[in-house]
């Protein structure tokens, strides 16, 4: 039990008179020495006291590591999550009543157009492929009567011609040969004749009726020189045949006019 220094000071001072009363010089001294432990056990700054102060009040290596309770930090909340602003959602793409975007309406569109743009392509090839046909197949039928009209076919004709229609030749080669002139003949003038109002070209059109227009003139000439020659007049013979000739020159410039304009 730890003594008050105050208190020990008070007790020995009330006790020294007592103790000298009854004791000589040297009870005096031995009571001093005898009260001095007690005083100096208890008075601070010795170095019993301090180390019994210390060996009583030393706290454990425990205690004394840990450090002072110090109030603990707030708490730091939780930084509030920023939710993004609700953006305005992107216009879409335009959609038709069925649902589809725009873009594939784009894609439909071009397509189509494409599709448009290769069929009338397609058209103008067939076009042309028809129109060189037509010039062929005219050509051809009028090489092959500028062929076969000879004087022999031509003396053959007008002698028909003063003959009555039911005593005519109808089977022999000659008379087969001026039918087919002048089937050949039609044939190539309806062809021409369709080249000339169907064409888009300006110079196949030219060209066809150029050699529409020489056809029946070589026709009409030939007709004309069968007529004088079955007549036996010199004179219109002569004029026939000079007419016919003309004619048929050009009618061999038609056909040239339409072989390289069509490129036959």
């Amino acid at each position: 039990m730890k003594l008050n220094p105050r208190l020990a000071a008070l007790l020995l001072a009330v006790s020294l008179p007592v103790g000298l009363a009854g004791c000589g010089d040297d009870g005096v001294l031995e009571t001093i020495e005898s009260a001095l432990p007690s005083i100096t056990a208890s008075a601070p700054g010795t170095g019993e006291g301090e180390s019994g102060n210390e060996s009583g009040n030393q706290e454990s290596p425990a205690q004394t590591d840990q450090p002072e309770p110090t109030d603990s930090p707030e708490t730091a909340e939780p930084a509030p999550v920023e939710t993004p602003e609700e953006s305005e959602p992107a216009t879409p793409t335009e959609e038709s009543s069925d649902g589809l975007p725009g873009w594939a309406w784009l894609l439909i569109i071009g397509g189509g157009i494409a599709l448009i743009a290769a069929i009338v392509a397609a058209s103008r090839r067939g076009s042309g492929g028809n129109e060189r046909d037509l010039a062929a197949q005219a050509d051809g039928q009028l090489s092959w009567v500028r062929n076969e009209v000879t004087d022999p076919l031509v003396r053959w004709r007008a002698g028909e011609l003063g003959k009555p229609a039911d005593q005519r030749d109808t089977d022999s080669p000659q008379a087969k040969t001026w039918a087919l002139v002048e089937q050949r003949l039609t044939a190539a003038s309806n062809d021409l004749l369709t080249m000339q109002s169907g064409a888009k070209d300006d110079s196949v059109r030219q060209a066809a009726g150029m050699l529409q227009q020489a056809a029946d003139g070589y026709r009409n000439s030939l007709d004309a020189l069968t007529q004088s020659v079955a007549a036996g007049d010199q004179a219109r013979i002569s004029q026939a045949s000079q007419a016919f000739q003309a004619d048929t020159a050009l009618f061999d410039q038609g056909r040239q006019r339409l072989q390289q304009v069509m490129k036959l």
